[in-house]
């Protein structure tokens, strides 16, 4: 029996890596170049010194500032980014608990000393203050509902090659310019350039083995003329590309490159002589039979010559196991990180012998065309003038994620629900359920963190908009938990509507065994518990399917767009949460939604709703019938209504999935003429990253609460 079940799990465990359909991984190669020096090094023994308490997991990415402070991104029970002192001691902990942080995979410090950790189980590049704050946020988190449809999390290589989303990315390095190029990675196999304000300029490569070509790009590096060295570990070589990423080189001589790193600094250009670092890595699984031939790490001239090499495969100190990342700011000092010691290391180089097997140089092949960028026409609008400030302090160890929902009440407390820290799945049980994934905090008027409200409250998972009624209720919407939560003025639970799956369908939108799959856009699978009478109809009462917003009349009566799912509807119920009716169905047609984004009741009580799917706002008296539609203000987002004398729609637009190409803020009147429009695409001040939440308390100063830019802007409007 015993015999059986090893025989059975050996078979799962086959089954689970054939299963997969990620990039096929080429065997780690012997390296061709041959009469190579021998460069004398030693490891500083016990040079990382730990807290009680503190440990490290996988080591997978470590970098150096130039005040000399160490920062080491690896793999624990969480991911983690810990910094030390120039003398190895432990110093503090960043960003535990953001939202950027599942599967760490890399960490780079630039010419500001700004951190930037890669992570490849988010998808996403974030980009820390010296003191730990967020600045910038490049890729997107995977929605936590549609991630259900992965588990148990395997991934297939897509190739999608979007703008501004990757694919397991692995790496980052930036020009002297601040430029920033991503080695995207193990599904989209290409390296991508932005600017230092993380605009999109340009993309390059494909999966193979040709120029520009890739077959897992493991790393990158640049030097001071703003050259690419790109670790092409699958093709075992590095590949050289100049600063618009036309192909210039190949070094195909030193086996797999698991990690590159070119020395000097990220710049301003020191003064000195660069060099290139490639490490041909022991394999993470650390086979006994490659030991023998893998481990070493080369030092070269940056044309490819290369002038020696150090270390083998091991345990030992001065040994490699598995070098994923080196930092070589100074060529004579290199720290290594290591995943299968758990480890990092700091290496001393001595003099190395002359260099005997010569020059290899490279022809480099025709130059391929740069791709036309598409130009987005946007809606004709007056401008109108404003400012704007990056509202929220928060404190150390506190990270705000992706902004979901912002809302103030009229003591000018902020609200901000938002997605941080991790969404669970559980496993092992006979239910899979979420947990986890979101958080509700409260400011004061200034923006300084105040306190956290519901901490482990059951629908918390992946927040989708907040709102603050008159009496400074405060409403969270959650997409995952198919909830809406009531909080008074003092954070007590007041109302709920919905109920959160007692289990998820992992897989949502495969059929049952035997039926044909079914087209369609679906989506609301991955909640459970959705409506389904009809397609798109939804169910009466309280069974939402992804809701997004709450609204409410003058009486009370609640509004809820129902949603993102399958229900595409709107449900009122009563001011006590009694259903009275709902409204709505999939299709184009008046009365009928494509994604039910937003809502906004006005004084008499007439209902708008954000059609984001059909590129339009419906409005409906309070009965739920159709008496206007408008179309002039892009893809709707969300809404803000004011509460003046006059009451004016605010709607946030964004023409494309993340708001980088076309995105813009619209006040409109409410017989949907528009007055004029503020703001842009992009991730610098006084522009938008998809604007999910808008408060209008005040007509002329808001605030935007982005998902991609994990921000609230305080907006002030001039008159």
């Amino acid at each position: 029996m015993r015999r059986s079940l090893v025989c059975l799990l050996a078979a799962a465990v086959i089954a689970a890596a054939t299963w997969t359909g990620g990039p096929p991984l080429a065997a780690q190669s012997r390296a061709t170049a041959t009469d190579v020096a021998v460069i004398p090094h030693e490891a500083v023994a016990g040079f990382f010194k730990h807290t009680p308490g503190i440990y490290t997991g996988e080591n997978m990415g470590i970098a150096t500032s130039s005040t000399g402070a160490i920062y080491v991104y690896h793999r624990a029970y969480e991911t983690r980014l810990f910094e030390y002192s120039r003398d190895g001691a432990f110093v503090r902990e960043i960003g535990r608990n953001n939202y950027g942080f599942a599967f760490a995979h890399s960490v780079r410090v630039d010419a500001q000393d700004n951190i930037w950790a890669v992570d490849e189980g988010t998808d996403m590049l974030v980009k820390f203050s010296p003191a730990g704050q967020v600045l910038m946020t490049i890729g997107r988190r995977t929605d936590p509902v549609e991630m259900l449809g992965n588990m148990p999390g395997a991934g297939t290589f897509h190739g999608r090659n979007e703008k501004y989303r990757f694919g397991r990315l692995t790496d980052v390095a930036f020009d002297q310019q601040g430029n920033i190029f991503v080695s995207d990675g193990y599904f989209d196999a290409r390296v991508v350039k932005y600017d230092k304000d993380g605009r999109f300029l340009k993309a390059v490569g494909t999966r193979g083995n040709g120029n520009l070509q890739f077959n897992t790009p493991h790393s990158i590096a640049t030097d001071f003329q703003g050259n690419v060295y790109v670790g092409d570990r699958g093709n075992a070589r590095v590949q050289v590309l100049d600063n618009d990423l036309n192909w210039k080189a190949n070094f195909p001589n030193v086996g797999n490159p698991w990690a590159v790193c070119v020395s000097g600094g990220p710049g301003p250009k020191n003064p000195g002589k660069q060099y290139l670092f490639v490490s041909n890595s022991w394999p993470d699984s650390a086979p006994a039979a490659a030991a023998e031939f893998t481990g070493e790490v080369y030092k070269m001239e940056l044309d490819g010559t290369i002038i020696g090499k150090f270390g083998r495969a091991g345990k030992a100190p001065g040994e490699f196991a598995t070098i994923h990342q080196m930092d070589c700011r100074d060529p004579n000092v290199i720290y290594t990180a290591e995943i299968n010691d758990w480890r990092s290391q700091k290496i001393l180089l001595k003099q190395a012998l002359p260099v005997r097997d010569g020059d290899r140089g490279r022809t480099p092949s025709p130059v391929p065309e740069a791709p036309v960028r598409s130009s987005i026409s946007g809606e004709s609008a007056s401008d109108l003038a404003f400012d704007a400030v990056d509202l929220l302090k928060m404190p150390r160890d506190i990270y705000v994620g992706e902004v979901a929902g912002v809302g103030a009440n009229s003591r000018g407390q902020i609200f901000v629900y938002t997605r941080t820290g991790h969404p669970y799945a559980t496993l092992g049980d006979n239910r899979t359920f979420a947990r986890g994934g979101s958080r509700l905090f409260q400011f004061d008027a200034a923006g300084k963190f105040v306190r956290e409200w519901g901490q482990d409250v059951y629908g918390f998972n992946a927040a989708i908009g907040l709102r603050v009624d008159a009496q400074d209720n405060v409403w969270t919407i959650d997409q995952a938990a198919n909830q809406v939560v009531k909080f008074d003025a003092e954070g007590r639970i007041a109302l709920v509507l919905g109920r959160k799956p007692e289990t998820i369908t992992v897989r949502p939108n495969q059929p049952p065994a035997g039926q044909p799959a079914r087209g369609g856009g679906g989506g609301g699978g991955g909640g459970g518990g959705g409506g389904g009478r009809a397609a798109g109809a939804g169910t009466p009462g309280s069974s939402f399917s992804r809701p997004t917003d709450v609204a409410w009349d003058q009486a009370g009566n609640i509004y809820v767009a129902d949603g993102i799912g399958a229900n595409n509807r709107v449900a009122k119920f009563d001011k006590d949460g009694r259903f009275i009716k709902h409204w709505g169905a999939t299709g184009a047609d008046p009365g009928q939604f494509s994604g039910v984004k937003a809502l906004a009741v006005d004084r008499q009580g007439n209902v708008y709703v954000a059609d984001a799917g059909n590129k339009r706002i419906q409005v409906f008296d309070s009965e739920g019938n159709v008496k206007s539609a408008f179309g002039n203000v892009g893809t709707p987002l969300t809404m803000c209504m004011t509460r003046g004398t006059t009451q004016y729609l605010y709607v946030s637009h964004a023409g494309d999935a993340d708001g980088m190409e076309d995105a813009a803020i619209y006040k409109v009147q409410l017989d949907g003429k528009v007055v004029g429009r503020f703001g842009s695409a992009g991730k610098r001040l006084k522009q938008f990253g998809l604007a999910n939440s808008i408060d209008c308390r005040n007509e002329n100063e808001l605030l935007i609460g982005e998902m991609t830019n994990w921000r609230v802007q305080r907006v002030s409007l001039k008159r």
